[in-house]
């Protein structure tokens, strides 16, 4: 079920990173001499959430590592700036504390930004990089309004006369509309998605994360050239999924990730909106599973 708290597909644990608890999970092969695939999930998401259909279309022979990004999920929510290099950082940390040497990289959305940048800034770890509809690669004025909403957000958070307004949980009908926005068809979600999605909103530590993360991608997007400099330092494998109709970041995105990895692997599903992992996970499962058993 997606909104039990330990889902029972996974093995549970818990690391820390940067000073933070991190709820972990493992699936898949247990074996000492598995190849490993490092799971990072995407904005407002979590382990579960984001992986619970896609994995089993995967590869059993393989360890399937994930943990809930700080902030989100069941790890902490710690008061931190939530920007590119502090998701850097946790990333670190945690694949030290989990064991992990060289491994695939998979991520989604903000996950599969925090994945294209630790590739870039650790290659010679990452084995395979698998993004689907990633952040930070677009640049466009939808994307500046969403970073100057979470700048104005997150010091109404930090604000006497702001904390009130910005302490009010969101209704689950605004939850509900943000996951519909996600997908094609509706039906394709499961409610116990969105009945977790709100419960965990129902934390104010969560809604300054979320603000915080839209506050930290102001860097992102002022410095798209360097950071994209950076990413392709990355030059092993890369496969990157996108959705036909994703309404969050528009498929056109997919040109620059072209651009920074021109080698890249690139797969477009036509009934699908920000979440093919969910929409259609046994043609994404398909691809992701071919890519990940290349050499």
């Amino acid at each position: 079920m997606v909104n039990a708290a330990v889902p029972s597909a996974w093995r549970s644990g818990r690391v820390r990173a940067r000073g933070v608890t991190l709820a972990a999970y493992e699936t898949g092969s247990d074996a000492s001499d598995a190849r490993v695939v490092l799971l990072l999930h995407g904005l407002g998401h979590w382990t579960d959430g984001a992986w619970s259909r896609l994995v089993p279309r995967l590869d059993p022979a393989l360890r399937y590592v994930a943990f809930d990004l700080p902030g989100f999920g069941a790890s902490e929510k710690p008061d931190a700036p939530y920007d590119a290099a502090y998701f850097r950082r946790v990333t670190n940390d945690a694949v030290a504390a989990l064991g992990l040497e060289r491994f695939a990289l998979v991520g989604h959305s903000l996950g599969g930004f925090i994945a294209a940048d630790y590739a870039g800034a650790f290659p010679e770890r990452v084995t395979h990089l698998a993004l689907i509809a990633p952040a930070g690669f677009s640049r466009t004025p939808r994307h500046l309004f969403y970073g100057l909403a979470g700048a104005v957000a997150r010091g109404l958070a930090s604000s006497a006369p702001g904390r009130g307004v910005f302490a009010r949980a969101p209704p689950t009908r605004f939850i509900a509309r943000i996951f519909e926005r996600g997908v094609v068809e509706a039906a394709s979600l499961d409610p116990h998605q969105i009945e977790r999605a709100y419960e965990l909103a129902q934390d104010l530590a969560l809604r300054k994360a979320f603000a915080g993360v839209y506050s930290g991608a102001l860097q992102t997007f002022a410095r798209r050239r360097s950071i994209h400099a950076d990413l392709a330092r990355y030059r092993g494998p890369v496969f990157c999924a996108w959705g036909k109709h994703d309404r969050y970041i528009a498929v056109a995105a997919l040109r620059d990730v072209q651009r920074v990895y021109p080698h890249a692997t690139t797969l477009v599903l036509n009934r699908s909106g920000h979440l093919p992992q969910l929409e259609e996970p046994d043609q994404l499962g398909a691809a992701l599973g071919t890519f990940l058993a290349s050499p």
